[in-house]
């Protein structure tokens, strides 16, 4: 039986360096689609999925690189190194430059991985 969920948001192509706690160690990795609500990346440490960290994401608009961090994250799903994460907790100052660096962005189709589940956040 496959499993589905709902995203509560669309998720755009982005190539961009995050850092999270994996390990007791700081760990790095690279988003690949991101949404208001969460992200799909490839870390350099597998996280379980209920794995709850703090992290930071770079992005970049094409003139300046932000610096998000966000003060929770949680890993719904992790196969190996590629994990989907959605945003638990993150204070308004972080929450404005997430959403003026997504709105610059039409949004794109919702993205299907590469199982037969269908992953939405």
């Amino acid at each position: 039986m496959k499993t589905y969920a709902v995203r509560k948001a669309l998720r755009s192509s982005i190539h961009s360096q995050f850092c999270y706690f994996g390990n007791g160690t700081l760990t790095n990795g690279t988003i690949w689609d991101l949404s208001e609500t969460g992200w799909r990346a490839t870390g350099e440490y597998p996280l379980p999925a209920g794995t709850e960290t703090t992290v930071s994401i770079t992005l970049h608009d094409g003139k300046t690189s932000l610096n998000i961090l966000i003060d929770g994250a949680i890993v719904r799903w992790s196969r190996g190194l590629d994990m989907g994460w959605e945003i638990t907790r993150m204070d308004e100052e972080n929450r404005a430059r997430l959403m003026d660096f997504f709105n610059q962005f039409e949004p794109t189709a919702p993205i299907k991985d590469t199982t037969d589940e269908i992953h939405w956040y």
